[in-house]
């Protein structure tokens, strides 16, 4: 048996999109019954585009489907996984991700789960791929995708994807594969950054990665989006920085930047020097922000990181 988590605000408009790649995916593995649980939780969930996003899917896949109202405290009832597939929506009135994943955490039933944004792509061997990467590593606890860009042919989309050349050795956050027995029970609903926190938890040696499973992202198209999303990215680090300073131990060696640099070309060079100065002024917003306790409503939408379909 697999679980698929996916943790999905209410406000999110892409999920159709994601649930089809994950359709595809899963022809490529021999998994037994597969049951699909996507914790959508933010206000307006019950009439959320995400709820009838995830009701078409079970529709047009033939199978069980229950929504269940959650209270976040503690697992409730799911109907039996005895069908190849089966499909469930966990609705929670709070929002944030660590609390969608505490739930699915609680409510996954198979020994094994793939957790996936709900607004990606991936290819239709990423499941596959991550799933022999486990099974062929048996002390591993996670094993990571790769995550990509889908840059749209734009200036400053340009510069937004040069990091991506550089090759960092950290758990994406968008798509990995997970013993559930290796992983904590829950994880802190206030974390910034909690897949961040979830690989230094479980330890860089008990962390496998699989660049072949790739994961595209898009990119934010203006500055505003670059500033909510990186600001948030950046006071992430802060908090684990000092709230959590024992697990920095624990994090994978990054690249330097001179062999970060040397991995580029002129070109993707110059627009890396240009992503870090920006990043810089991210960096300190967010240390002011950190500072101050101003955390309310870092979890803003970067709208233009959902628009898959516009050039």
């Amino acid at each position: 048996m697999l679980t698929l988590a996916v943790p999905c605000r209410s406000d999110e408009p892409g999920l159709a999109r994601t649930l089809e790649a994950a359709r595809a995916a899963l022809g490529g593995t021999q998994a037994g019954p597969v049951e699909l649980l996507v914790c959508i939780n933010g206000p307006d969930r019950v009439a959320s585009a995400a709820l009838r996003d995830v009701r078409a899917f079970a529709r047009g896949s033939r199978t069980p489907f229950a929504e269940v109202a959650v209270d976040g405290i503690g697992p409730a009832p799911l109907p039996p996984a005895d069908a190849p597939l089966t499909v469930a929506a966990l609705l929670v009135g709070r929002a944030g991700k660590p609390l969608a994943w505490n739930v699915l955490r609680q409510h996954a039933r198979a020994p094994v789960a793939i957790f996936f944004d709900a607004d990606v792509w991936f290819a239709p061997d990423a499941f596959r791929l991550l799933l022999g990467a486990l099974a062929a590593a048996p002390s591993a606890g996670l094993a990571s995708g790769k995550t990509i860009c889908a840059p749209r042919p734009r200036p400053f989309e340009r510069i937004m994807a040069a990091p991506y050349g550089v090759d960092f050795p950290n758990l994406s956050a968008q798509l990995y594969a997970a013993r559930l027995g290796a992983l904590p029970p829950a994880m802190p609903e206030d974390l910034i950054e909690p897949e961040r926190w979830l690989e230094l938890v479980v330890g860089r040696e008990r962390v496998v990665r699989v660049p072949e499973a790739r994961v595209a992202v898009r990119l934010p198209a203006t500055l505003a989006d670059f500033c909510r999303q990186r600001v948030r990215i950046e006071m992430g680090k802060l908090q684990l920085a000092r709230e959590y300073p024992d697990l920095a131990v624990r994090s994978a060696p990054q690249p330097r930047a001179r062999a970060a640099l040397a991995s580029l070309g002129a070109a993707d060079a110059a627009r890396l020097g240009l992503y870090l100065a920006m990043r810089s002024m991210a960096h300190a917003v967010a240390w002011w922000r950190y500072r101050r306790g101003a955390t309310d409503g870092i979890w803003r939408q970067a709208v233009t990181t959902k628009r898959w379909d516009a050039a």
